[in-house]
């Protein structure tokens, strides 16, 4: 099972309130993704009507008003008991009937690096193992439909979901695109059909090879624009192009919610549908080529070796992204892997397009801070610790992004 430190901290305020730990239903503890700088990284709402079914309302002093009074807890109090905790409360503030968290970030930045150290190498081990439960439905296996591909491709990653969220009771399940489909033995998982976007009506004039096709000839395109002519007659360029596009259709038809159908634009012209996919994998390629040029860089002297994570100062990551980055998306993957599986007696929903969702955003941050940071500075000594630590960030970085894309079946690409 995945650590989540994050996840430990939301259930340690949800007791310091209630006395209880968090139910499935305890969401009150809410966990920021924006403006962590001002309004911290965790809230909860202050009025008693708010905690209504949460606590014992016998014991609460006063129905109305502020609720953490009305428990006799003082708004400092958080600090202080977080004293024990894993993750440390750093600061508190309330407004506008809403308690706000700032955590203690030097000490939860270590803990989260990591923990993404840990749960990388956990999801890798995961992955190596074979998934029975997860089937395709016999009708759509030898169907060439773009619909049928789409039952393919999130058949591949529910089987991986299903290996690394283990906490989950999961039934046998079979993934169809045939809303008629039944069976008394397994559970039915519906994946929504293709459409046509210019038409509006299912797909069935271009098959599932051409729609790869027409994503790899507009990666071709796009390369072509950034790179030049060589795209068109260098082969392991040719070969490069044929990944790209097989990796744009599968991000593109995982991407919507799986239930939901989807829109497709085949116009290549437009360019516009395999952004998505290639901005996520030029990132990963960029990550790749700063880990391989510090190694290089190490094997002729010029930086020495990356010295052990516990014999690196972490707290020289004090920018806003590199906190964005750990705190949203290292410390963030448990949760969003959780959210991603919904099992119940009745129904079962996986949400691929979560992932799909964290990655846009993950590496959006991290062009963003890729600009605006020089990595790889000069050697001097009062700058190796920054840059030792921002090269042990960026490898957990670059292992959490592999992991994602590993679990929808997308390769990794070493470089552009």
């Amino acid at each position: 099972m995945l650590e989540s430190s994050l996840d430990n901290f939301s259930n340690d305020v949800f007791r310091f309130l209630t006395g209880e730990n968090k139910s499935a239903r305890g969401l009150l503890v809410k966990k920021h993704s924006e403006n962590l700088c001002t309004h911290g990284e965790f809230s909860f709402p202050n009025t008693v009507k708010s905690w209504h079914g949460f606590v014992d309302m016998n014991k609460v002093k006063s129905q109305d008003g502020n609720f953490l009074k009305c428990v006799g807890k003082e708004i400092t109090t958080v600090m202080e008991e977080s004293v024990d905790w894993e993750i440390k409360v750093n600061k508190v503030k309330e407004e506008k009937d809403r308690v706000y968290l700032f955590l203690e970030r030097s000490r939860t930045t270590y803990i989260g690096l990591l923990e993404g150290l840990k749960n990388n190498t956990l999801i890798t081990h995961k992955l190596h193992n074979i998934c029975s439960k997860v089937t395709v439905d016999p009708v759509c296996i030898e169907n060439n439909t773009i619909t049928s591909l789409r039952v393919n491709y999130l058949c591949y990653v529910v089987r991986n979901l299903c290996l690394i969220v283990d906490n989950k009771q999961w039934p046998e399940i079979i993934v169809t695109s045939k809303s008629s489909s039944k069976s008394n033995e397994k559970r039915i998982l519906f994946c929504g059909p293709v459409l046509n976007a210019n038409t509006g009506s299912k797909e069935s004039i271009v098959n599932a090879d051409a729609f790869i096709r027409i994503r790899q000839d507009e990666m071709t395109l796009i390369a072509q624009h950034k790179y030049g002519v060589r795209v068109m007659t260098n082969s392991k360029w040719k070969e490069f192009i044929v990944h790209l596009g097989e990796s744009a259709v599968k991000f593109e038809l995982l991407q919507i919610k799986p239930n939901s159908a989807i829109k497709i634009n085949f116009d290549c012209s437009s360019t516009g549908s395999s952004k998505g996919a290639s901005f996520i994998l030029y990132n990963c390629a960029r990550l790749e080529t700063i880990i391989r040029t510090y190694n290089e860089k190490v094997n002729v002297g010029t930086y020495p070796p990356l010295p052990d994570f516990k014999d690196t100062d972490f707290t020289l990551l004090s920018q806003e992204d590199e906190w964005c980055l750990i705190f949203n998306f290292i410390l963030g993957l448990p949760s969003l892997l959780e959210n991603c599986v919904e099992i119940n007696d009745k129904s079962i929903e996986i949400r691929p397009h979560l992932i799909c969702t964290y990655l846009c955003s993950m590496v959006r941050v991290f062009s963003q801070y890729y600009r605006r940071t020089r990595i790889l500075m000069e050697p001097r000594k009062h700058l190796l610790p920054v840059i030792f630590a921002r090269m042990h960030m960026l490898k957990i970085l670059n292992d959490t992004l592999k992991s994602c894309l590993n679990i929808l079946s997308i390769k990794s690409v070493n470089q552009m």
